[in-house]
């Protein structure tokens, strides 16, 4: 499986990374050993693999100052600190990098953060205490003689290098500006906001830890759910080998008053990439990466009544925050982690679900910036096995349920990444079937269809320039990865009503060609990237902001003519009427319908598949740039999480689609419309 990655310049964007895991599995808790095992006539297992990570950004870029082995340039000890022990941490006054050296310690009295404001650029240092982080605010008073030595200490043009206080929950890492001591000990500072480049210098670091249980705050959202923590040994440096649970035993509300039952366990192991690789000057770095893994083992059980088209039902179970403080030499470096768990169950039809599954993975998401080229966005999805231990599935539907993490992360709090992760099973069934270690075959009345599948979708968030890169007050998307395979399938008994097909397609950074006819073909977009929906299928819907699309032939199947004739368009050559003013158009000759798209910088084209039936003529423009644009009842799911979409109805086909380029994303284009028109 490649590993996706999207390069953005250093002057349009800014950031570390992410990454958060989601879970799909079946029942009984971790605890307990291993899931229980069906028989090997009734049980599948699917698993989707893809190489490591890239390796880093000092790899990919030629031998620079700051780089290891370059002149002058230090290697300083980088570890994790250990978790807090309750006591508010001080905060380390330095003065600022002086060319290839780190900042270096002043030589101030032991001080605290007591009381911060960002926007305001003020802060109060006093004298630090043991008390805890819920009293933090409380140091103890000093003698007002003592008020002088730590005036003196704290002067203007150095740096305050502060973990995570109760005064800054999320660090803080600034310049101060001005200085007023008040007569109880404390002294009262202006501040800027400061840069990695001005901490650490031209040195370099690297670090690749597991983050200790213990660091996170977890905070259930529904009742029955219980949380764990197998902290196992941990060193001196905060690496652990024991993981962060949960258990669930609820039932938890649907739309139209239906309930969905979840129950089972979910471990998690994460752990925390950073490296930084400084140049000579201060305004930003050669080198630099944050990150995130996660590995994940979940047993998970969902039953529910679902009727009708169920749009993807977000259950949060849990929320999870850290605030790691890597250690480089003396000087603490905060990160801040963030997740929320939820249950995603969604269905097109009706059906009643009793699923349990397994589910293990690691998967990782690292943000790389290296000088000149800028930021570049890596997915690794790692590997995903998802097994079915036991299925009761009655009706007519196509189900999804998943367990997935929107999570995020961020230096100081000033820049990030957010995204989610989902991995799923889905299952389309028109019947009925049932699949348990108690049988030795599963009993099938109709057609089944098991599918895994994995979706990795998020943008950089473009805040302050604490790496010292120009950025943009802009969230601004990477192309996202999305994987789906399949497990198994059944048909025996009745003869079942066709099942209704749909398919997500992603071409973000390497070709998603699903059509089985075009890949025996010439390449028929040369030097773009592009994706052809199944064969026998159409395109329905399309992303703003992605590549992503969506496939289906619901109400008309097949469409495509038996002598898979086809035509590709970019500059509106069969256009007959400014359906969308303003914008460039691809479109279909009169008799085509779009089956595919592709994307060559400035430009998108679409794959027009001539139509074995005559086609309707009634159209309508469909705007999707300002948010989602689909029907009520709209099958195929959330085919691009956090973008706009836009999809015709199920008894229309896309004859076109009218793009431009936004103003953050001058190098790619990106669709704002669709010309839906009839079938029939």
């Amino acid at each position: 499986m490649t590993v996706r990655k999207l390069t953005l310049s250093a002057a349009a964007t800014t950031t570390v990374l992410l990454l958060c895991g989601s879970i799909l599995g079946a029942t009984s808790a971790t605890a307990a050993g291993p899931a229980p095992t069906t028989p090997t006539t009734t049980s599948s297992t699917s698993t989707t693999t893809a190489p490591a990570t890239t390796a880093s950004a000092r790899a990919e870029a030629p031998e620079a100052p700051g780089s290891p082995g370059a002149p002058g340039v230090a290697d300083l000890p980088t570890k994790l600190a250990p978790p807090s022990t309750g006591t508010t941490p001080e905060a380390t006054v330095v003065r600022p990098a002086q060319g290839s050296a780190p900042a270096t310690t002043a030589a101030a009295p032991a001080l605290a953060l007591s009381s911060y404001d960002p926007k305001a650029g003020t802060a109060v240092l006093a004298p630090a205490g043991t008390e805890s982080a819920e009293g933090a605010a409380k140091t103890e008073a000093a003698p007002s003689g003592s008020a002088a030595p730590a005036a003196a200490a704290v002067q203007p043009g150095q740096l305050i290098d502060s973990p995570p206080t109760p005064a800054a929950p999320h660090g803080a890492l600034v310049a101060v500006t001005g200085v007023q001591p008040a007569a109880d000990g404390t002294v009262a500072v202006t501040t800027r906001p400061a840069t990695l480049p001005e901490l650490l210098g031209a040195t370099s670091a690297d670090l690749h830890s597991a983050i200790s249980p213990a660091a996170f705050e977890v905070k259930p959202w529904i009742s029955g759910l219980q949380v764990t923590s197998d902290l196992g040994p941990t060193s001196g440096s905060g690496s652990v080998s024991g993981g962060l649970g949960l258990s669930a035993d609820a039932t938890v509300p649907l739309p139209g008053g239906s309930s969905a039952k979840l129950s089972g366990s979910v471990e998690l192991h994460p752990a925390v990439d950073f490296s930084y690789r400084g140049g000579l000057g201060l305004i930003d770095p050669q080198q630099a990466r944050i990150g995130f893994t996660l590995g994940a083992h979940a047993d998970w059980h969902v039953s529910a009544a679902l009727t009708g088209s169920t749009g993807p039902v977000r259950i949060a179970l849990a929320s999870y925050s850290a605030s790691p403080v890597v250690m480089v030499g003396v000087l603490p470096v905060v990160i801040n982690l963030a997740f929320t768990l939820y249950a995603d169950i969604s269905a097109d039809g009706t059906v009643t679900l009793d699923a349990e599954q397994a589910y293990d993975g690691t998967w990782g998401v690292h943000s790389d910036y290296v000088k000149g080229p800028g930021w570049t966005t890596t997915t690794d999805p790692g590997t995903s096995t998802v097994s079915p231990l036991r299925l009761d599935l009655r009706g007519s539907a196509t189900a999804k349920a998943g367990l997935l993490a929107e999570a995020s992360v961020a230096l100081y709090d000033t820049v990030g990444v957010k995204a989610s992760i989902e991995p799923y099973l889905r299952v389309a069934v028109n019947g009925s079937v049932l699949l348990d270690a108690t049988h030795p075959e599963p009993e099938v009345n109709g057609t089944i269809a098991l599918y895994g599948g994995l979706d990795i979708n998020g943008a950089l968030m473009a805040r302050l320039v604490v790496l010292g890169t120009p950025v943009l007050e802009q969230d601004l998307p990477f192309l996202a990865f999305h994987r789906e395979w399949p497990i198994t399938s059944w048909s025996a008994g009745q003869s079942p009503v066709p099942l209704v097909n749909w398919t997500t397609l992603s071409a973000g950074l390497i070709d998603d060609n699903q059509s089985a006819y075009l890949r025996t073909r010439p390449d028929w977009d040369p030097s773009a990237l592009k994706a052809s929906c199944p064969d026998g299928t159409r395109l329905l819907g399309l992303a703003h902001g992605s590549d992503n699309g969506l496939c289906s032939d619901v109400t008309r199947a097949n469409l495509w003519g038996a002598n898979h004739g086809y035509v590709v368009d970019h500059g509106g050559t069969y256009v007959n009427t400014d359906w969308a003013p303003g914008y460039a158009k691809a479109q279909c000759p009169a008799g085509s319908l779009v089956s595919g798209y592709s994307r060559n910088g400035r430009t998108i084209g679409v794959l027009c598949a001539e139509s074995a039936t005559p086609l309707g003529t009634a159209s309508r423009t469909l705007w999707f740039d300002k948010g989602d644009n689909r029907p009520a009842v709209a099958g195929g799911g959330d085919f691009a999480y956090g973008f706009g979409k836009g999809q015709c109805a199920d008894d229309e086909f896309v004859a076109g689609v009218a793009y431009s380029q936004p103003w953050w994303q001058l190098w790619a284009a990106r669709p704002y419309a669709l010309l839906c028109q009839k079938l029939a």
